[in-house]
């Protein structure tokens, strides 16, 4: 069904009354008003057919709305999950949200901008404080696997989100499958976060020589700007305070998503 110019104008603005109007008698949370005005601006800026986008909002906050009635007549459980949920949204919204698709969820958008601020923010320090030719390369092989989910100045997106990203978009795909692709995403994710929290204590159990030292930062190869950033981000440490810093992100970025127990096989 083609709508036209008018009949767009017209169904978008509706949209955006239903949002306001069940966020403020119902729940926020749940008729997030923001998420949708990020999901416009992403199909504008993507030329999506927009008659195509709209009509399945309307149909999506119908289901949402249909969800949230039952929810909402089961009563006090009802209530404790809608708790639940926030608690769980409050505790993510301290990482960087970057949103890669439409349909990815706040949940991935937050894990994706973490695992990004990871790669690109935290882990080059790793190259500076690791001397050890061995060390390095398991640093090497945890960061290929970390760019395979977020990988810094690339114009296209990394290996296992761009699968997702596909999967999203496959024309008919449903709610069941686009659950399971979340699920396996945030399952890999922790996988990762455990083995890199996993590797850091190995390191402190078994450090190089320099660990006590302040990180030396003349040792990098970094462009200047992101030994800039890193400089003020890790200057007043040990190598060994660098370590624990990153440890400590993966092992809150576990906790605050509620993923402890995704744990590789062969990982302690």
């Amino acid at each position: 069904m083609k709508l036209s110019e008018k009949e767009m104008v017209e169904l978008l603005q509706r949209i955006r009354d239903r949002y306001d109007e069940y966020s403020k008698k119902h729940n926020a949370s749940w008729f997030n008003r923001s998420s949708f005005e990020e999901r416009v601006t992403f199909a504008y800026e993507n030329r999506m057919d927009m008659s195509a986008f709209l009509l399945a909002e309307i149909a999506n906050f119908e289901k949402l709305k249909e969800k949230y009635d039952k929810r909402k007549d089961q009563g006090s459980f009802s209530q404790k999950v809608d708790r639940i949920i926030e608690e769980q949204l409050e505790r993510i919204s301290k990482y960087p949200r970057m949103e890669f698709h439409p349909r990815c969820g706040v949940e991935i958008s937050h894990m994706y901008g973490a695992l990004y601020d990871l790669a690109d923010r935290l882990y080059p320090v790793l190259w500076i404080v690791i001397t050890d030719v061995s060390n390095r390369g398991k640093l090497q092989k945890l960061e290929n696997e970390l760019f395979q989910f977020a990988q810094p100045n690339l114009g296209r997106l990394p290996g296992f989100t761009e699968d997702y990203a596909l999967l999203l978009a496959r024309p008919g795909i449903n709610e069941l499958d686009m659950e399971k692709g979340k699920n396996n995403y945030l399952k890999e994710a922790a996988f990762l976060l455990h083995r890199i929290a996993d590797f850091c204590d190995y390191l402190v159990r078994n450090p190089d020589s320099n660990f006590e030292q302040p990180v030396n930062f003349s040792r990098g190869y970094e462009s200047a700007d992101k030994k800039k950033k890193l400089t003020e981000e890790f200057g007043a440490l040990t190598g060994f305070g660098a370590i624990f810093k990153i440890r400590h992100y993966c092992e809150d970025l576990i906790s605050d998503f509620r993923l402890g127990a995704f744990r590789p096989a062969n990982s302690r």
